[in-house]
C-alpha cells in the first residue's frame, strides 16, 4: 500500500524584539518608577509648602526634560491664578509679576475646566497668554499643563514648558506629569492642614495668654467686711476663651462699697482689650468721682473721645452704705438691677431711668437713683448672656423666668449666683453659650 507523504508545516514568522528597545524601555520605566518614589518621599519628608514645591517641581522638570516649570494656586481670597513655585531662568521675575484669573491664559483654561492640556506650539493657541513672555523676556514655546486638584476642588495648576533637545511633550509624558502633579496636590494639602493647625495652636497660646491677662484684671477676691454688714459674690463665663463682660468692686472707705458690672459689645479679643482699658478707666474715676452718675458721665467722654470701630459698653455702678443700707447706682444702657427683698416674699426689677450706653454720644445723660435696702435683703446685677441664653427650642430664658427663679430665700449671695448658672445651664443643655454670662449678687445684712 503506497504511503501518503505528509507536508510540513510552514514555519510561522514572528516579529523579533528590538533588545536595545526592550531595555531602553525598562530603563524609562525604572526611571519612572524611581522619580514618583523619589517625590513621595521628598512629599512625606517636610512639611514645608515652599521646600516641597521646589524639590517636586525640580524633579518633574529633570524628568519631563523641560526648560521650566511652574506651580500656580488659586488665592481664595481674590479668585487669581498666583506663582507659587516658578523655576527656570526668569522664574523670580513671574512669581513676582504676574498673576492670572481663572479662564486667562493656558493656565486659566486647565484651571477653570479641570481638564489636562498639551499645547504643542503657543504661537498657534489663542488661549496663550503672551503677557507673561512680554513681562520677562521669556520664550514659550510648548506647554504641558494639569490641573491640582484636592478632594475633587481645584486648587491650582501646574505646567513644565519647552521640552528640550527638539522633543514634543507626549501623552505618555502627560500621564507622568499628572501623577506627579497628584503628589503635588498631597503635598500642598498636607502643608496647608499643617499649617492650619500650627497657626491655631499659636492662636490658642495666645488667647490663654489673653484670658491670663484679662483674669488679672477682674477681681481674685470679693470684698469683706470686718462687721460682717454684707456679703458679696460674682461669677463671669465667657463665651470664648476670652470675653468683654467684667466686673469690678472698689472699697472707699469703711463704710462705702463700689461695684460695677459691664457688657462691652461683640466678643473675644477686640472686646476683651476694651475690657481692659475700661476697667482701669472705671477705678481711675471711680476715685475721682465719688457719685455713680458723675464717674458714668466721665468715663463717657473718654470713650468717645477714642472710639474705635463702634465699640460702647453697658455699665451698671451702684455704691452701698454699708452702715445704712442705702444705695446711689446709676446705669449706661445696662438691664435693670434685680432688687429681692424680704427674704423672697418680694422682687421688682430697679432701672435707673434713663443713659444710653458708653461710648456712643458725648452728650449722654446719666440719672442717678437711690434705694434703702432693708437687712437681709439682695441686689442682683446681670448681663445678657443670662436672659438671652436660648434652648434648643431658640427660646430665651427671659427676664420673667429670671425673676421667678430668684424670688425664693437664699442662704447667701454664692448660692444664688451659682443656682442662676445652674439653671442657665440646665436651660441651655445642648446649645453652646453665645453670649458671655456674669451674675453678680449682693446681700446687705444689717448695720
Amino acid at each position: 500500500m503506497p504511503m501518503t507523504k505528509i507536508a510540513e508545516a510552514p514555519e510561522l514568522a514572528f516579529p523579533q524584539p528590538n533588545v536595545h528597545d526592550e531595555i531602553e524601555s525598562l530603563k524609562g520605566r525604572v526611571a519612572t518608577l524611581s522619580s514618583l518614589i523619589e517625590v513621595s518621599i521628598i512629599v512625606n519628608s517636610t512639611l514645608d509648602l515652599d521646600s516641597v514645591l521646589s524639590l517636586v517641581m525640580e524633579k518633574a522638570q529633570a524628568v519631563m526634560d523641560a526648560e521650566a516649570s511652574s506651580v500656580m494656586l488659586i488665592n481664595e481670597k481674590t479668585g487669581m491664578l498666583e506663582w507659587e513655585v516658578a523655576l527656570g531662568e526668569v522664574g523670580e521675575q513671574v512669581m513676582k509679576k504676574i498673576q492670572l484669573r481663572v479662564g486667562e491664559g493656558i493656565a486659566g483654561w486647565v484651571a477653570q475646566s479641570g481638564q489636562p492640556l498639551i499645547v504643542p506650539d503657543v504661537s498657534k493657541d489663542a488661549r496663550f497668554y503672551k503677557k507673561s513672555d512680554e513681562a520677562t523676556g521669556f520664550k514659550t514655546r510648548s506647554i504641558l499643563a494639569v490641573p491640582l486638584k484636592v478632594k475633587e476642588r481645584i486648587i491650582g495648576v501646574a505646567e513644565v514648558i519647552n521640552p528640550l533637545h527638539g522633543k514634543a511633550f507626549t501623552e505618555d509624558d502627560l500621564d507622568l506629569f499628572s501623577t506627579f502633579s497628584r503628589q503635588v496636590a498631597l503635598a500642598i494639602e498636607n502643608a496647608r492642614m499643617h499649617r492650619a493647625m500650627l497657626e491655631k495652636q499659636k492662636l490658642d497660646q495666645q488667647l490663654e495668654a489673653a484670658r491670663t491677662i484679662q483674669e488679672s484684671f477682674m477681681p481674685q477676691t470679693f470684698p469683706e467686711d470686718p462687721q460682717n454688714r454684707f456679703e458679696i459674690f460674682a461669677k463671669s463665663i465667657p463665651a470664648t476663651q476670652i470675653g468683654g463682660d467684667f466686673y469690678d468692686f472698689m472699697m472707699f472707705d469703711n463704710d462705702t462699697l463700689g461695684v460695677v458690672v459691664g457688657d462691652v459689645s461683640g466678643k473675644g479679643v477686640p472686646a476683651a482689650l476694651y475690657m481692659a482699658r475700661l476697667v482701669s478707666d472705671f477705678r481711675v474715676a471711680s476715685q475721682r468721682y465719688r457719685d455713680p452718675a458723675q464717674t458714668l458721665h466721665k468715663m463717657n467722654e473718654g470713650l468717645v473721645e477714642r472710639g474705635r470701630r463702634g465699640m460702647f459698653v453697658t455699665l451698671q455702678y451702684a455704691q452701698l452704705n454699708a452702715a445704712t443700707g442705702a444705695v446711689n447706682f446709676a446705669t449706661g444702657g445696662h438691664l435693670p438691677v434685680y432688687w429681692l427683698k424680704k427674704d423672697g416674699e418680694a422682687c421688682e426689677f430697679i432701672a435707673s431711668g434713663g443713659g444710653a450706653p458708653l461710648g456712643i454720644m458725648p452728650t449722654t445723660q446719666f440719672v442717678p437713683k437711690s434705694i434703702q435696702l432693708a437687712p437681709e435683703d439682695f441686689l442682683v446685677t446681670f448681663t445678657d448672656g443670662v436672659i438671652e441664653a436660648k434652648n434648643t427650642d431658640f427660646v430665651q430664658y427671659s427676664m420673667q423666668r429670671l425673676k421667678e427663679f430668684l424670688c425664693r430665700k437664699w442662704s447667701s449671695p454664692k448660692e444664688l449666683v451659682e443656682h442662676v448658672v445652674e439653671d442657665v445651664r440646665k436651660f441651655t443643655k445642648g446649645m453652646s453659650q453665645h453670649d458671655d454670662l456674669t451674675v453678680v449678687a449682693l446681700k446687705w445684712k444689717s448695720a
